[in-house]
């Protein structure tokens, strides 16, 4: 889940400020906005009096309750209807707790506050609920170093993800230079990613539909240019563009993200729901599988899945490190081995076919088909219907 709010935090404590501060750096947040002010709830009535309210308010209480109530009505009438509040106070009272969420407070947290504990309370908030009514699954492919098969494989998962489960999937080929999606797919492309790219001032989900390309009846593909000559670069507005037009539009977007380094790319890694990182089994790949996964760690926390695969395994034979050298040094275990058939892979590609068709029983089709289970996220959740922030305190707003 990646949340696009308003967030709106009134501190007591220093320590709550910081707890406050580090949520921007949280995979889940990275896309909210926050105005963080000292002073608490006392601090909060009357700032947003003359403001528009954020989604989430966060607001930290001093200790007793004899003016708590009198205060929640105070600033529950100068918040929108939909507002959601997290309170932060002393007290570590039970009952005190109940009171304020049958009364509609989403949740009440005790000092000393941590970002952990913080960030946990926002996930309850929202769970179950997209703040951008966002419904696709959106999965990153990137290789650890140039040459290792990611492209194929992100093609290869597209498909498998289509067949799979029958729903509408879509692959996009970042790889503005070299993108080879067009070749893999055996199409020819008539409009490309910088096409859509032109027309990222404007782009909707209709707009955007008429630069994909369809393979059979559920893949659909926006290909790369493959031309060194475009002049156009990616920017993270233009990625976020196409992120919010993109995410509705499929079951599954599969990002085929090229072995470059640019701020986009580190925002895109950061952002998609499921990333997967393919590494050959040799040193080189180890030590920049080690160095992506040590940056991303914090940026995607523990809801966003970071999948280290081992591709080409046994190309090199004796050579090759295996999975616990790779678990050792990285501190993950490989979550799968694709090995090495380069017949298989040889004949798919010369024919612009899928694994699936060139050599559907080949053991690295098999492979590539149980990546694609594991990124589908194809799990039955029961999710509580969230209450509104503070209902029972409402008022109208002045």
């Amino acid at each position: 889940m990646i949340l696009r709010i308003p967030i709106g935090g009134f501190a007591l404590s220093e320590e709550t400020a910081a707890a406050l501060e580090a949520l921007k750096e949280d995979r889940m947040l990275f896309r909210c906005t926050f105005d963080i002010q000292m002073g608490g709830i006392d601090m909060a009535v009357p700032y947003l009096t003359e403001r528009q309210t954020p989604n989430l308010l966060i607001v930290e209480a001093p200790p007793g309750q004899d003016q708590l109530f009198q205060s929640l009505e105070g600033l529950a009438n100068v918040c929108d209807p939909d507002t959601r509040l997290i309170l932060v106070g002393s007290d570590n009272d039970v009952e005190l707790y109940r009171t304020l969420t049958q009364q509609g407070i989403s949740d009440y947290l005790v000092t000393p506050l941590t970002p952990e504990k913080l960030r946990e309370s926002i996930a309850k908030t929202y769970q179950g609920q997209s703040a951008d009514a966002y419904d696709g699954r959106i999965i990153g492919v990137l290789g650890a170093a140039g040459g290792v098969g990611s492209s194929v494989i992100a093609h290869n998962i597209t498909n498998e993800l289509a067949d799979l489960y029958e729903e509408k999937t879509a692959i996009v080929d970042f790889d503005i230079c070299f993108g080879t999606a067009a070749l893999n797919f055996n199409l020819q492309p008539r409009q490309t990613l910088t096409d859509a790219l032109g027309q990222v001032g404007r782009l909707d989900g209709d707009l955007l539909d008429q630069f994909f390309m369809p393979f059979g009846e559920r893949v659909s593909l926006m290909p790369s240019p493959a031309s060194l000559t475009t002049g156009i670069q990616i920017s993270q507005e233009a990625f976020d563009a196409l992120m919010r037009a993109l995410k509705p539009m499929s079951e599954f977007t599969v990002l085929d993200i090229p072995h470059v380094w640019s701020p986009w790319i580190g925002d895109a890694l950061a952002y998609v729901d499921e990333l997967v990182i393919i590494a050959r089994p040799d040193l080189t790949n180890l030590r920049n599988a080690k160095n992506m996964l040590e940056y991303l760690g914090p940026k995607r926390g523990t809801d966003a899945p970071t999948r280290l695969i081992l591709n080409q395994v046994g190309a090199a034979k004796r050579a090759d490190l295996s999975a616990k050298d790779f678990r050792e040094a990285v501190a993950i275990d490989p979550a799968l081995s694709i090995p090495y058939d380069p017949e298989a892979f040889g004949r798919a590609l010369n024919n612009g076919e899928m694994m699936s068709v060139a050599a559907a029983k080949s053991k690295a089709t098999l492979a590539i088909r149980e990546l694609a289970k594991l990124v589908s996220g194809k799990v039955e959740e029961v999710v509580e219907e969230k209450k509104s922030m503070f209902s029972l305190f409402k008022k109208s707003k002045k």
